[in-house]
């Protein structure tokens, strides 16, 4: 059966729609059409390899349990060479290990028939969004870096990624008390010898184009448990986790490389995790709680679901981006603004650790609006060890 286009609008974002089912292909793809997408049909997932090899598409949205081909057997072929469209499967029969599967080869969402079509228009303008947001900062990143990331070839991107998990290891920031004058403890960043991927950022949005998000956590953790050997005691050590990490046995259960030294860690989170990963997160807090982490709620002043994650997560530390202080020492309007912050997280009983400290006048205002714990390349600059911090 050839392809079939239904017509729209110019600029429409472009959907392939993959089905078995003739009747499946013409309801969806007049639904997508209602609302302003530009649809082509095939009946099969080898016509739609051939076809998204000769145009492009913004989403694919395919069956999962298809004669000759399956959507999971297409989804792996497509990502051998296109690791860029985003995809989402639909079956009516739901297993395990398809989920699986789908995660593993980077499908954008799995979806359950019959789907409503409010719900399948929304999962399939969100795809088209972040499929295009997943572009721009693979962009972006590859204009910081001076060269192209290989994202188009999955074998150089997985030999890249091997040589790059090799080099990681930790660096230590300390994190200080003005007040006391002593360290309360270090921020384990991570750093690599492969100049691509700077920063974690950049190396996640890569891991993830190959589904090795996973691999990636746990090389970090170990690398942090391997290098952190000389802590001082008593110190505490903040690691930034991914939310869905608690999720699949990287912090507890056997062999989890930081659980054996979970009562001096905080584990970072970003302030900005919501909806599904939120609620994953909150639900694994028993189990992390109960193997001695604590928690740190991290880029506080970045976003805008800070409440609700206070509300799931009852953090033990909070972290002022340094966005939200930076010039402090001369403007009154900041200073009153991290002055009120100070005073709710006081009233919270949270404290409150601000992040980036560059310049004594900006140690100085901080202390004037509240504040005790600092961290920043003015008290020292991460390290492979653990330096003393200067005060």
């Amino acid at each position: 059966m050839p392809a079939a286009t239904v017509s729209a609008p110019p600029g429409a974002r472009r959907v392939l729609i993959i089905d078995d089912e003739p009747a499946v292909l013409r309801v969806i793809g007049l639904l997508l059409e209602r609302h302003g997408f530009a649809v082509a049909t095939v009946s099969n997932a080898r016509e739609g390899l051939a076809l998204l090899a000769d145009k492009g598409f913004d989403v694919v949205l395919t069956d999962i349990i298809m004669p000759e081909l399956s959507g999971l057997d297409f989804l792996r072929e497509l990502r051998q060479h296109d690791l860029d469209v985003p995809v989402i499967l639909m079956t009516a029969g739901a297993t395990l290990d398809s989920a699986l599967d789908a995660i593993e080869y980077g499908a954008q969402q799995y979806l359950l028939k019959p789907v409503e079509p409010e719900a399948l228009v929304h999962s399939v303008g969100r795809a088209a969004a972040l499929g295009e947001l997943a572009r721009m900062k693979r962009t972006a990143l590859a204009a910081q870096a001076g060269k192209a990331i290989p994202y188009g070839d999955r074998a150089t991107l997985e030999a890249v990624l091997t040589r790059t998990f090799a080099t990681i290891h930790a660096e230590f920031q300390p994190v200080v008390s003005l007040k006391k004058k002593n360290v309360l403890g270090y921020e384990a960043l991570m750093r690599c010898d492969e100049t691509l991927f700077a920063s974690y950022g950049a190396l996640l949005l890569a891991a993830e184009r190959i589904g090795w998000r996973t691999a990636l956590s746990r090389t970090l953790y170990q690398r942090i448990g391997q290098d952190c050997s000389d802590m001082p005691e008593g110190a505490l050590l903040f690691v930034n986790i991914h939310p869905l990490d608690a999720q699949e046995s990287l912090l507890t259960g056997s062999g989890a490389p930081l659980e054996p030294i979970a009562r001096s860690v905080v584990l970072d989170i970003r302030e900005s995790v919501a909806g599904e990963q939120l609620t994953a997160l909150a639900a694994a807090m028993p189990g992390l709680r109960g193997a001695g982490f604590r928690i740190a709620i991290d880029n506080v002043g970045t976003g805008t679901s800070g409440l609700d994650n206070f509300g799931k997560l009852s953090p033990d530390f909070a972290k002022l981006d340094r966005s939200a202080f930076a010039g402090i020492e001369k403007d009154p309007n900041r200073q009153r603004t991290v002055r009120a912050m100070y005073a709710m997280f006081a009233s919270l009983e949270v404290p409150l650790i601000a992040e980036g400290v560059e310049s004594v006048a900006e140690r100085d205002a901080l202390l004037a609006a509240g504040a005790d714990l600092a961290q920043g390349n003015l008290f020292g600059a991460p390290s492979k060890r653990f330096e003393t911090p200067s005060l």
